[in-house]
């Protein structure tokens, strides 16, 4: 809210408000079993304000020798506040590792022939859609996710044709391996 103090169209937000209380009462009537109507008796109540008493929704609960908890909707005047002072602080970034699926694609090369043309990403539901009854010989590429145990297969584009179409993939070309024997 102090963020938008500044704006002029703060005025906007009263529409934004208007459906998020709208949307808290009706979820807490249906909870309790009861109206709206209700729902706004028994939590609306004054607060005191720079601009005066605003009406609010207010839930307070009183703890032995401690203050008690409160919890307010609403009680923010909509207006708009020139000289604003804003507060941003620099939020703490996490470094978070990349996953493996990211670094396979990364190596922008096939998985089963090592083109480097038109990468994209083959993926199945689970692992247990692999073991399909009935087949003497798994293709080469259901051979390489039930061996990967992954539900995703980084290959080429005429690569993803096939197995889409259940036509044979590409080998490796001849002196070139597989991304995954380079690797190692």
């Amino acid at each position: 809210m102090n963020y938008y103090a500044l704006a002029v169209n703060i005025t906007w937000f009263n529409k934004v408000h208007w459906v998020m209380r709208t949307s808290l009462l009706k979820t807490l009537a249906n909870k309790h079993k009861t109206t709206v109507k209700r729902m706004i008796k028994k939590y609306q109540t004054d607060t005191e304000t720079s601009h005066g008493k605003m009406k609010c929704l207010e839930v307070k609960i009183e703890r032995e020798g401690k203050k008690p908890l409160i919890a307010r909707f609403g009680g923010i005047p909509w207006t708009r506040q020139e000289r604003a002072i804003l507060k941003d602080i620099n939020p703490q970034l996490a470094v978070v590792p990349r996953n493996e699926l990211i670094k396979r694609l990364l190596g922008d090369t096939c998985e089963l022939c090592g083109s480097q043309e038109n990468i994209s990403v083959h993926h199945i539901r689970g692992l247990k859609d692999l073991k399909v009854n009935g087949r003497k010989e798994k293709p080469r590429w259901v051979q390489r996710m039930a061996a990967m145990r992954r539900k995703t297969l980084v290959v080429c584009g005429y690569c993803h044709w096939a197995i889409e179409t259940g036509k044979p993939t590409r080998m490796p070309k001849q002196g070139e391996t597989s991304l995954e024997s380079r690797m190692h």
